[in-house]
C-alpha cells in the first residue's frame, strides 16, 4: 500500500511518539518505505520542528515529538478520523442504495464474505435499514453445504473473490457490493456473474 506524504508524516510521528527508541529501519518496516524515504521524513519533520534528535553515541539516535510535533500528530489524528468517518458514511449510503433494489425482488439475501471490517459494517447497514429482510452471513468456507440445498429466490451478495468464483462455479447469480458501489475492478467474471 502507498500511502501520500500526509499520511507518512503522520505515521512516523505516531511510531515515534509510542516507541522514542525506535530505528530508522523500524520506521521504514512499520510505515512500508524505503530507509532512503525515511531519511528524507524525518529530516523535513525536523526542519518543520516537528520531531528532535537526540545523539546518543556516534551511530545510535533517539527521536522525539517537539511539543508542536506532538500537537501537529493529534490535529492530523483527529482530521483523519474525520476524513475517514465521512468516507464510512459515504460508503454506507452507496451501500444502502445498492441493496434497497435488490432486497425488493428477494425473500432471502445470503451475504457471503470474508469475517473483515467491511463484513461489519454490511452487517450494520442491513439491520438498521432492512431489519425485517430474511438474511444469512457466511464466509466462503462455509458456503458448501448452503450450495447444496436450493437457492429459490435467493440473492448472494459478495464482496471478495473466494466466495465470487465458488458461486460462480455453481452457476448461482450472485451480486459483488463492492464492484456495485465502485470498489475495486470490475472484471468480465463479476460481470457474467451478477444477475
Amino acid at each position: 500500500m502507498i500511502l501520500d506524504k500526509p499520511t507518512q508524516e503522520l505515521s512516523v510521528l505516531s511510531y515515534i511518539d509510542q516507541n522514542s527508541d525506535a530505528t530508522q529501519r523500524e520506521l521504514s518496516e512499520h510505515i512500508g518505505v524505503s530507509l532512503g524515504s525515511i531519511n528524507i521524513l524525518v529530516k523535513r519533520l525536523v526542519k518543520k520542528g516537528l520531531v528532535k534528535i537526540e545523539r546518543l553515541q556516534p551511530n545510535s539516535v533517539r527521536y522525539f515529538l517537539t511539543p508542536q510535533g506532538l500537537a501537529n500528530k493529534i490535529e492530523r489524528t483527529c482530521s483523519y478520523i474525520v476524513r475517514t468517518y465521512q468516507e464510512i458514511g459515504l460508503y454506507r449510503r452507496r451501500i444502502t442504495n445498492t441493496l434497497k433494489p435488490l432486497v425488493k425482488s428477494r425473500a432471502h439475501l445470503i451475504f457471503c464474505g470474508p469475517n473483515d471490517d467491511f463484513s461489519y459494517l454490511l452487517k450494520e447497514i442491513v439491520e438498521e435499514e432492512f431489519p425485517a429482510l430474511e438474511k444469512r452471513f457466511v464466509s466462503p468456507e462455509k458456503l458448501r453445504p448452503i450450495l447444496s440445498k436450493p437457492t429459490h429466490n435467493t440473492l448472494f451478495i459478495t464482496w471478495e473473490a473466494t466466495a465470487d468464483h465458488l458461486l460462480k462455479k455453481h452457476n448461482i447469480p450472485s451480486v459483488n457490493i463492492l464492484t456495485r458501489i465502485g470498489v475495486g475492478e470490475i472484471t468480465k467474471d463479476t460481470e457474467s456473474n451478477e444477475h
